[in-house]
């Protein structure tokens, strides 16, 4: 997809005065925005691309499938094609690890924006671009009279009988932690992961997968159409679905809260731009579009005084859900595991062995 600016130089300014477009007078040229794909990216355009490409002049170039193989490849060539690219935590880590991206300027943020996102959403190198939950979706339809609330329950076949669908171990949020909680294992004693418990959990609830995503539509369409009962879904693509009328519904119980975060790789060739669509999409007021879009959450809390208080309630961050939930770091996964590998690629390489066995 292509966002060209529809408003001419004059018009860009005035919308600089009226708080429309921040840096209406100093952005120009063109920016690659890089995402997941799918309704959340289209979210992500609707709410945060296409206003900066129309408020700030710049013609935005979108693309999907981010990676630290693609990130590290275009800048050890010279040949950087991405600006702004958003990726996992573990990935950030692993870029910061590796001096693959540049410092974020804040110079560029508004005092406002920066007294909404606390400190720890903001770190020298990235920007927190989404919170969102993954947890225990289900079908609301059936005979149902109950649903699992934890991951004991869900990997409980006899009591809770029915067909699921579960991430790859290669996908962006591995099973891990799940299984690992479905094992017993605290939540502040899931890192490092113990694969072996981890796989031989996963050993329990094989036969009862029938679908093993490596991208989250896969897994939410196969629950929408009903080849599957129950699943470990995001909670906003699950809610966008419940509010378009499928019979569907997200457990906050024990779901995980993950950070994603905006990135700009080392030597990307529309710099300055990228770094006035960071400050852009951090405000408050382009943070609650994104959040109306779909019901993931952005870190600025300003945001939150622009949505519905019903809708909100349902958001990652509501206060009745978030104490709920267990954060998860990515931290484990981007560290060096002795090997001359992160622990991601270690637990790729043991997802991918005992799933090809």
């Amino acid at each position: 997809m292509i966002y060209k600016s529809t408003l001419s130089r004059s018009a860009a300014t005035l919308g600089l005065a009226m708080g429309l477009g921040v840096f209406g007078a100093a952005a120009e040229g063109n920016m690659t925005f890089v995402s997941y794909g799918g309704s959340f990216q289209e979210a992500q355009e609707k709410a945060l691309v296409k206003p900066f490409a129309e408020a700030d002049q710049v013609n935005v170039v979108t693309d999907s499938g981010p990676s630290v193989a693609k990130i590290k490849a275009m800048v050890e060539a010279g040949n950087v094609q991405w600006d702004v690219v958003e990726v996992t935590e573990a990935d950030y880590l692993n870029l910061v690890r590796l001096d693959l991206i540049e410092p974020i300027d804040y110079s560029k943020f508004d005092e406002a924006t920066l007294k909404a996102i606390e400190p720890r959403f903001r770190p020298d190198r990235g920007v927190v671009a989404v919170m969102y939950s993954y947890g225990i979706a289900y079908r609301t339809d059936g005979n149902r009279s109950s649903h699992p609330t934890s991951y004991a329950e869900l990997w409980d076949t006899e009591a809770f009988p029915g067909p699921r669908a579960l991430p790859a171990g290669t996908f962006a949020n591995p099973p891990w932690e799940a299984a690992l909680l479905a094992a017993g294992t605290p939540a502040d004693k899931l890192y490092p992961i113990d694969l072996d418990k981890a796989l031989a959990s996963l050993d329990k609830i094989k036969p009862s997968v029938s679908v093993w995503f490596d991208n989250t539509a896969q897994g939410v369409q196969a629950l929408i159409s009903g080849d599957v009962d129950y699943g470990l879904m995001p909670n906003g693509r699950v809610l966008q679905a419940k509010a378009e009328g499928a019979p569907v519904e997200f457990e906050y119980g024990q779901a995980l809260l993950y950070s994603d975060y905006f990135v700009v790789p080392k030597g990307a060739p529309n710099k300055e731009n990228a770094m006035a669509f960071l400050a852009f999409a951090s405000q408050a007021k382009p943070s609650a579009e994104f959040m109306k879009q779909i019901q993931y959450s952005m870190p600025n809390t300003d945001a939150l005084q622009y949505l519905d208080p019903e809708y909100a309630k349902a958001l990652p961050i509501a206060p009745e859900n978030i104490n709920r939930q267990i954060p998860v770091t990515g931290e484990f996964y981007g560290e060096d595991a002795g090997n001359g590998k992160t622990w991601q690629q270690v637990t790729i390489d043991a997802w991918n062995r005992w799933y090809g066995r």
